[in-house]
């Protein structure tokens, strides 16, 4: 397991720099892969809902995640272009994407077969809970909040997936190290927070992770200006995020009977495996964007 994640992390990290700081083709790159990500992440969500009786179309449900990923991305280089759609138009366009989604159960109501129905709600369930918050996350890229125009990173000429990639995995690095440090060499191991969902979850881990995750906000006040406060706050908010979304997957596989969600990524598992950190992080990360940098 170890020497596989050995190789995957490095190209990972190799595949994130290229991304973040290709200018010419960095996006160009997200707009494939984020799509291929979240779409695999979903299918093995709709995959593993199957064995405790979440019925859906597993496939459908992610070619449909990945497609909204695409167009989502693809909609924001079209805003970040243009610039010139008004804030009633841009509330158009957000209230009909998600009006698209109330013709799923609709449709299925002309069809009157046995399951259908259940499976297609099913599907619109697990694109809401699962692949909208990973939607959110890959529109960070261009932070913009359209009602209240806000994006304190493109003043400081610096990205926000960036910063919530950075942050989040932050907080994955540091509890795997700290975590394993703990169990390796105190006395009696580490301590546990919930065995029963996530075994190798500890509290030296959470700690470390933490810490980890606040001093890699706090490089983005450093090198860019902003609010220092601002990155405190959301280095701690953000590992708890990642922490809760690593967490919330870990139960969702242990309900299932799942050790990972997939093996795409030698020693990593699956997309959701490597996304679980994003669960939350994206809705997080904008609040937290409307909570200090709002002029209300």
């Amino acid at each position: 397991m170890l020497k596989y994640r050995l190789i995957s992390f490095p190209l990972l990290i190799a595949l994130g720099a290229a991304i973040f700081f290709w200018k010419q083709g960095g996006f160009y790159i997200l707009t494939v892969l984020a799509p291929v990500a979240v779409g695999l992440a979903v299918y093995e969500t709709a995959a593993m809902a199957e064995k405790i009786a979440v019925h859906s179309f597993p496939k459908l449900t992610g070619i449909v995640a990945g497609i909204v990923v695409l167009g989502g991305l693809n909609l924001q280089l079209l805003l970040k272009q243009l610039d010139r759609f008004s804030i009633s138009t841009q509330i158009d366009l957000a209230v009909s994407g998600l009006a698209v989604l109330l013709i799923v159960p609709a449709v299925a109501l002309l069809f009157r077969k046995e399951g259908i129905l259940e499976r297609l709600i099913g599907s619109v369930g697990i694109l809401l809970g699962f692949g909208a918050p990973f939607l959110i996350a890959c529109m960070c890229w261009y932070l913009r909040i359209p009602w209240l125009n806000l994006n304190p990173f493109a003043s400081e000429g610096m990205n926000a997936l960036l910063f919530l990639v950075a942050v989040s995995k932050a907080m994955d690095t540091g509890g795997y190290i700290f975590g394993m440090t703990a169990a390796t060499f105190l006395p009696g191991g580490s301590h546990k927070i919930a065995p029963a969902i996530s075994p190798k979850k500890s509290w030296e881990g959470l700690a470390g992770g933490l810490i980890l995750s606040v001093l890699a906000a706090c490089c983005f006040h450093w090198w860019g200006g902003l609010k220092l406060a601002w990155c405190i706050t959301s280095g701690v908010v953000l590992g708890l995020g990642s922490f809760f979304g690593d967490l919330t997957e870990s139960a969702v596989k242990r309900r299932c009977d799942f050790k990972d969600s997939g093996k795409y990524i030698p020693g990593m598992g699956g997309a959701f495996d490597v996304l679980d950190s994003f669960l939350y992080n994206g809705v997080l990360l904008v609040i937290l964007v409307v909570v200090f940098y709002g002029k209300f």
